[in-house]
């Protein structure tokens, strides 16, 4: 969904202001201010509801475990769940995706399964993002490809 103007800028505000939530609550809180902010961006924004709640989940998971709570970490993991394999597999796609644009490239099984997975979910803009990522062959690490020290040197 494309949201023009003023409509953009607010859905922009609300994104930040769940990432802050998240930030804010830490990472051991159980997200009640998050789920609820996520729950408002979905309905004012016109995402599916278990996708940016999944997401929040995952987040919030991320956060519990970078800052060293694995319970934490493994409960909101579960709870993911809870918002539907569809919506899971979407955010472990978009993550993967998200991954592979920063650092600009996959492995290429990795990118392969994203661009398949864009594929059986029509979803053409995911499809143009991994194609545009670099696949990295097997048995190759990233620092070590031959076009990045060429380009680089």
């Amino acid at each position: 969904m494309k949201v023009e103007g003023a409509g953009q800028d607010y859905l922009t505000r609300q994104i930040g202001a769940l990432l802050e939530a998240i930030r804010e609550e830490g990472p051991v809180g159980e997200g009640r201010r998050s789920f609820r902010l996520a729950g408002h961006l979905a309905a004012e924004g016109g995402f599916h509801l278990g996708d940016i709640l999944a997401a929040t989940a995952q987040l919030l998971a991320v956060h519990a475990w970078n800052n060293g709570y694995l319970a934490a970490a493994e409960l909101l993991t579960r709870r993911m769940r809870e918002f539907g394999a569809e919506s899971v597999e979407l955010v472990q796609y978009l993550v993967r995706l998200e991954t592979g644009s920063e650092q600009g490239w996959l492995p290429q099984d990795d990118r392969e399964a994203l661009i398949d997975y864009a594929r059986r979910a029509r979803r053409p803009d995911i499809e143009r993002r991994a194609q545009a990522i670099e696949p990295l062959l097997p048995g190759v690490s990233g620092p070590e490809r031959p076009d990045r020290m060429a380009s680089e040197s």
